[in-house]
């Protein structure tokens, strides 16, 4: 029987075997990307408004390309799994689950995050580098480093925030990925749809249970409008709050890889 115990020098042996045997794909997937961005920026320097390459514009772009690739890519991580003969030649590679997993989600999470980032500020970098000759602007090119020093132009929150959604949603890709037999990829974005709408039902459900007011930077806490002046706010518990932050700052993402982990191992038994 193999081991499942993680043996430093048979993953490193598994990481090259799979970077060699995968370095089509994914150099295949940082070309489309980049055709994908080089194309979309490429349209707007023929146009005649200089605010697209705004710094606002440019973070807009960089999370919504993120998003799009990140999760589509990520839910064809274990897509294998669901091709009966490549299922058999994967889970009977002499390899531990740990390995197998840790070098997808190093490959497909880790290393995915690190180019597609570089792919995005060298295009970028020239685009708005061509712009501001163009147009005479002085916009300046964002980067991951930097980036709560521009404005969020999807809500009030540092531009930080987003990666906590990201992360999450892209676990969430892989757990289907791994969790269904066929069209993991599809089943994900069905359930993400249904999530959504289940997430506007419950927001509006919210919104006719309370009284008139508004939420106060953020969900934790409301502020109800009386009609005298006199409005009152409620504040969630700080330690409720507290658990809710770090429950889907820090521990959402580690559980689903880790129920995505569990379900690889299931597979292979």
């Amino acid at each position: 029987m193999r081991s499942q115990s993680l043996q430093l020098s048979r993953s490193f042996l598994f990481f090259k075997k799979y970077a060699f045997e995968n370095r089509k794909v994914y150099t295949l997937l940082y070309l489309a990307i980049s055709a994908f961005l080089i194309l979309w920026l490429g349209v707007y320097l023929t146009f005649t408004n200089p605010f697209l390459f705004r710094e606002r514009n440019q973070v807009a772009y960089y999370f919504a390309t993120l998003f799009l690739s990140g999760c589509l890519s990520s839910g064809l991580l274990f897509s294998e799994l669901g091709v009966k003969p490549k299922a058999i030649n994967y889970l009977l590679t002499p390899a531990s689950t740990g390995a197998k997993f840790l070098c997808n989600i190093f490959f497909g999470v880790l290393v995915f995050f690190a180019v597609y980032s570089a792919i995005f500020y060298v295009i970028d970098l020239t685009a708005v580098s061509i712009a501001n000759r163009k147009f005479d602007t002085h916009w300046q090119v964002v980067d991951i480093f930097h980036l709560n020093d521009f404005e969020n132009p999807f809500f009030d929150a540092p531009l930080s925030d987003l990666f906590y959604l990201y992360f999450p949603l892209q676990a969430g890709f892989i757990l289907a990925s791994i969790y269904f037999n066929k069209h993991g990829l599809f089943k994900a974005l069905v359930i993400l749809g249904l999530l959504w709408v289940c997430f506007i039902l419950l927001f509006l459900l919210v919104h006719m249970l309370l009284p008139q007011g508004q939420f106060l930077q953020g969900i934790d806490s409301y502020e109800i409008v009386d009609p005298s002046g006199d409005n009152k706010v409620i504040v969630m518990p700080y330690l409720l709050a507290s658990i809710a932050i770090i429950f889907s700052k820090f521990l959402l993402t580690p559980l689903l890889w880790l129920a995505s982990y569990f379900r690889l191992k299931e597979k292979e038994l």
